[in-house]
């Protein structure tokens, strides 16, 4: 029941952890299997045996190296045990691989009929789970082909097996799939074929169509049937299964259930395909009605399912007609018929969604048809390429998307079972090669442009059969092969790179002709915003090549401008924004400039931005602004009022949501192409102090002449608190920083004043942690943009230092690198990788830690917390205190919980680890000094938690020495300590009581607890420790009595007080509103735990 690897040498993806899952799988099934737990059994998990072969969903064959062993393993574990957890990895392997593969290796035994029947006749009086009867019907599926008459058994095993299955076929779960499939073959047995199969077809009559589950079952049965016994043992039911198959086609579940309606469609077909097979020349009327309903109906219908279902009946029922039609009339009708169904005018495409339907029906139609050869007519050829270009290009615009991808991937299906059967397609005829030709470009152009990752495959794949096996449609076969290569599978995934790279590679290899004609009138006014601004990129890249950038730009200001007023504001973003693409790469000394400069004046005169298209609008416009302000106003001296407008309304919008953060973009990528001198930076700055975060962000755009106000109003606005400016002002403010310290002038060096101010103002952002009840944590926005800027411009920043700024940035990053949010301790940690070899200041310690191979790797930073926290906290114990006392604080705040139990779980575990390791003795040491001089208040907590609010960080800190007490790390220290730990735990104590907190309350009753049982603590810190302790049961907090109760229970245990236990479960301490018995309750526990103390 083991894979080596040699079984995986040629698989991709998931083979490459394939023999490792497998093995583990194998593993933990055999430990099961071995240990023989019951279903109830703690001991087991079958998920995480699942949770090992579930991944092979997508690679099914993979697990065959270990499917029969396993199966036969676990079928003999069930007959020996007849345990459901059994029958629930058996489903799973099923539904991984497959009924028919895994029923392969059920135990064939004829003596197991009998046993398996028993246990589904028992199931329901043992209320056996779904999965348990889908097994075992499945199971017995196998079993009633016994070779063997089933009457020999006795026991009147085969009315019993009809009335089980004939049960199930009606079940609403997916037992009825396999109690179809095993009634089906018991039926067409020899030995009950005679008695059975007329009961069945009568009772089929009886079904009612009103229930959905038994019409399914009906009529999967029937489709079995068919396709398991021979047409002349049918023959005398076809009568009453045609009557069984309208009626249910007419129920009002046939319209509502899209599965059903694809199972009708299948034992439709195949009652045709039985019809075909008993007639001698004649095509039977039936049939034909069949073909009828199943291109008028079933190709329109408005589930993918019934299509494609459809679409492989009609394609095997005209197959099947070929050979008997030998004069060639009814394939032509039934293609006749499909196209005037699905087709009626190719040229118009009616904007519905049944017209897609109907296209992308009869399309598959099509395909399913070249692939089977039956559309052997070159009559056709010509029409068929017509219908798969307009199928390459079908789409429906609808308000806020389009329809139509469906309908160009079948159109790629098409094209592909037409090449890749039709070897002789083009046949020396010129003007079917010059058709095959541009349909090679336009699915080349699929390939590259398509929104759909599956059509830019299909379309691919499509192109290749068509330069594989009609390599003369390419000028030469090398340009051919290029191609090919060019639209790589895993190459085209990529949207971006398929737009702007390989559709620029294949433009210069000449083959899809047409290519700046399609991004401007299909592709640059998509329903997508994404699309258009990848079309205009891609635009640019072509004139660029070809230097008709003025053209082009002439071309989209005509195409903008033709459109009506407050209306088509998909195609006028589009136009607009790739008209900035152009104009970014025109020559400053092309001759359509002047020409350019007139109409874009026009265009932005007369442009409206209606608030609910606003953004895209001032998107477009922006991006326009940005090179025109540069290339046709260099000095200034002529920009435009109007551009100026609109910069300053797209950055006085505000607001959280993507769009805005989108416009302050653009507005500030237009804003640092302006000439030097034209904006106002002095109202700019009043503007930001107003509240709007677009002017704040600009004013770091106005590089890389910097005016000295920007720099310290940004400072000030940076430095701010929450009651001055909102969280997005001062966000703002340090993304400004950004953008000033990635400009290419000389202020940084000669203003090192400057520097020291930023570095104030980004330890401030580091430092903060505003909370609102309505958000959270919104001081984590501010910090982590401080980091990322800091990270980002380490080398100007610290070139010329303060040691006092270095400090503090360093101090704030070893914190924030232990903290409780994922993103800002992985954020930090590389902060510090790459700031400490630039400090001048001792950061040894730091530096090696950082620089181990853990803190590289991506997979330990992002997923195993326990492995992180252990590596890091040995920042607790650094030699240097600010730094151990830093990574302290950061450590509690994860000890203190507030963040994800996982995290918690983690840190808790790293410092146990921590403090057990003897090789750490003298950092531990370090480390829970650093924790309790913080707690006591006898350190300060270095310059690392300014705005940090003293009661938060006083109950996180409090955890870790609880930790610290539950570990024996405070039982050698000197009584006068406890004292001080004692005293500062009561007024946390007093301070959670006032506020009614019951989880700090608890956090108190933790260091109580420990303060009694250290042993160098006093009697008098012993009994106050205590008094507190139990003077909570008689709180009104229920939460906080219930801790307290646990506790004393606790240490009642370990101290021996059996009296304190019985009073303590004497009470229900979470419920219990007896006052008067709360309190005689918590006298005789103090005076008996005093006692045993």
């Amino acid at each position: 029941m083991v894979a080596t690897d040699r079984d995986f040498d040629d698989c991709p993806d998931i083979a490459k952890s394939a023999p490792t899952l497998l093995r583990e799988f194998s593993y933990r099934l055999n430990e099961a299997l071995a240990c023989g737990c019951d279903d109830s059994s703690s001991e087991l998990d079958v998920t995480s045996v699942v949770s090992q072969i579930e991944p092979f969903q997508d690679s099914p064959q993979l697990i065959d190296p270990i499917l029969e062993d396993t199966v036969v393993a676990v079928c003999r574990a069930f007959l020996a045990t007849r345990r459901q957890w059994h029958c629930r990895i058996l489903y799973v392997l099923v539904k991984i691989r497959g009924p028919k593969t895994v029923s392969r290796f059920f135990p064939n035994d004829v003596a197991l009929l009998e046993r398996i029947l028993c246990e589904m006749e028992e199931s329901e009086g043992e209320n056996r789970q779904w999965e348990s009867r889908y097994v075992l019907l499945t199971w017995l599926s196998v079993l009633v082909l016994t070779p063997f008459n089933l009457s020999s058994t006795g026991n009147n095993i085969a009315c019993r097996i009809y009335a089980l299955t004939c049960k199930y076929i009606c079940a609403p779960g997916r037992e009825r799939e396999a109690a179809a499939s095993a009634l089906a073959r018991y039926l067409v047995r020899a030995d009950t074929q005679a008695k059975y199969l007329p009961k069945y077809m009568e009772d089929s009559k009886a079904v009612s169509t009103s229930n959905i589950f038994a019409i399914l079952g009906t009529t999967a049965t029937i489709a079995a049937l068919f396709s398991l016994s021979s047409p002349q043992d049918l023959e005398q039911f076809l009568p009453q299964i045609s009557v069984v198959l309208t009626s249910m086609k007419r129920s009002q579940n046939a319209s509502a259930n899209a599965h059903l309606r694809k199972v009708l469609c299948k034992a439709t077909y195949r009652l045709a395909l039985c019809s075909l097979a008993l007639c001698s020349s004649e095509v039977p009327e039936s049939v034909e009605n069949c073909l009828g309903e199943l291109i008028s109906t079933a190709l329109a219908d408005k589930d993918t399912l019934v299509r494609y279902s459809a679409s492989k009946a009609i394609s095997r029922v005209a197959q099947t007609l070929t050979k008997i039609d030998h004069e060639n009339v009814f394939v032509p009708e039934i293609i006749d018929n499909l196209f005037a169904s699905c087709f009626p005018d190719s040229k118009d495409a009616a904007a519905d969604s049944r017209t897609a339907d109907r296209w992308h029906g009869g399309l598959l139609a099509l395909a399913e048809l070249l692939r089977r050869h039956v559309l052997a007519f070159p009559e056709y050829a010509m029409k068929l390429l017509d219908l798969t270009r307009a199928g390459l290009r079908f789409e429906i615009r609808m308000t806020t998307h389009a329809i139509g991808a469906n309908v160009r991937d079948a159109a790629c299906y098409v094209a592909w079972s037409l090449f890749r059967h039709y070897p002789g397609l083009c046949n020396g005829n010129h003007a079917t090669t010059k058709l095959v030709q541009e349909t090679l470009s336009e699915l080349t152009l699929v390939a590259c442009f398509d929104r759909e990752v599956n059509n830019r495959r299909a379309a691919a794949a499509a192109v290749q059969e068509c330069i594989g096996r009609h390599s003369e449609v390419v000028e030469n076969l090398e340009t051919g092969i290029v191609l090919v290569q060019s639209l790589d599978y895993f190459a085209i995934g990529s949207r971006a790179h398929a737009c702007l790279e390989i559709s620029r590679r294949t433009f210069k290899l000449g083959v899809p002709h047409g290519m700046k004609e399609f991004l401007i009138e299909r592709v640059i006014c998509s329903w997508d915003v994404e699309m258009r601004r990848l079309a205009g990129k891609a635009l640019a890249l072509i004139v660029s090549d070809e230097e008709v950038a003025g053209e082009y730009a002439l071309k989209l200001l005509d195409m903008a401008k033709e459109l009506p007023d407050g209306k088509s504001f998909d195609e006028r973003h589009g136009y607009i924004y790739a008209l900035g693409e152009v104009l970014d790469i025109l020559p400053s000394n092309d001759p359509t400039i002047p020409t350019i400069i007139q109409r874009l004046k026009i265009i932005f005169d007369s442009m409206q931005f209606p608030a609910h298209q606003a953004s895209i609008l001032y998107d477009a416009a922006l991006h326009v602004i940005g090179p025109a302000a540069s290339l046709f106003c260099p000095n200034g001296h002529d920009i435009p009022q109007t551009y100026m407008t609109i910069i300053e309304e797209s950055l006085s919008r505000t607001g959280e949501d993507p769009s805005t953060s989108t416009v302050h973009s653009s507005a500030c990528s237009a804003v640092s192409r302006l000439p030097n001198g034209i904006v106002d930076a002095h109202r700019w700055i009043e503007y930001a102090k107003t509240g709007r975060p677009g002017f704040v962000l600009a004013l770091g755009s106005l590089r890389p002449h910097v005016d000295e106000s920007v720099i310290i109003s940004l400072c000030d606005l940076a430095s701010a608190s929450q009651k001055e400016y909102d969280i997005s002002i001062r966000v703002a403010s340090v993304r400004a920083f950004d953008a000033l310290l990635s400009s290419d002038g000389d202020w940084v060096s000669d203003s090192p004043l400057y520097i020291s101010k930023i570095l104030v103002a980004l330890t401030c952002g580091l430092q903060d942690y505003t909370t609102l009840p309505s958000r959270g944590d919104i001081g984590s926005h501010l910090r982590r943009a401080s980091i990322k800027t800091i990270t980002a411009h380490a080398t100007k920043l610290f070139s010329s230092s303060e040691s006092s700024d270095e400090t503090i940035i360093l101090t704030n990053l070893v914190r924030i690198s232990l903290e409780k949010m994922d993103k800002l301790r992985l954020d930090s940690l590389r902060s510090l990788r790459v700031i400490v070899p630039l400090l001048r200041i001792d950061a040894t310690e730091i530096q090696q830690i950082t620089a181990e191979p853990e803190c590289k790797n991506d997979d330990i930073l992002t997923n195993a917390h326990g492995q992180y926290f252990n590596h890091m906290i040995r920042l607790c114990g650094s030699t240097v205190s600010s730094h151990s006392r830093a990574a302290t604080l950061g450590l509690a705040a994860c000890v203190g919980g507030g963040t994800g139990e996982s995290v918690v779980r983690a840190a808790r575990d790293a410092v146990m680890n921590f403090l057990a390791a003897t090789e750490m003795a003298d950092k531990s040491r370090r480390f829970v000094r650093s924790a309790v001089e913080l707690f006591i208040e006898k350190a300060e907590p270095a310059p690392s938690t300014v705005n940090r609010t003293s009661p938060k960080r006083d109950f996180e800190i409090a955890e870790l020495i609880s930790l610290f007490f539950d570990t024996n790390a405070l039982a050698e220290e000197q009584s006068s300590l406890y004292v001080q730990i004692y005293n500062k735990a009561a007024r946390l104590y007093t301070l959670a009581t006032k506020t009614n907190n019951a989880q700090r309350v608890g956090v108190t009753i933790g260091l109580f607890s420990g303060l009694f049982t250290a042993a160098n603590a006093s009697g008098k810190v012993k009994e106050a420790a205590a008094r507190k302790v139990v003077g909570v049961l008689i709180g009104d907090m229920k939460q906080a009595r219930q801790a307290a109760s646990d506790a004393l229970f606790l240490l009642a245990t370990e101290n021996g007080a059996e009296q304190v236990e019985e009073i303590l479960s004497e009470i229900d301490w979470a419920t219990c509103d007896n006052k008067e018995a709360l309190k005689d309750a918590e006298k005789r526990i103090c005076e008996s735990l005093l006692r045993t103390g």
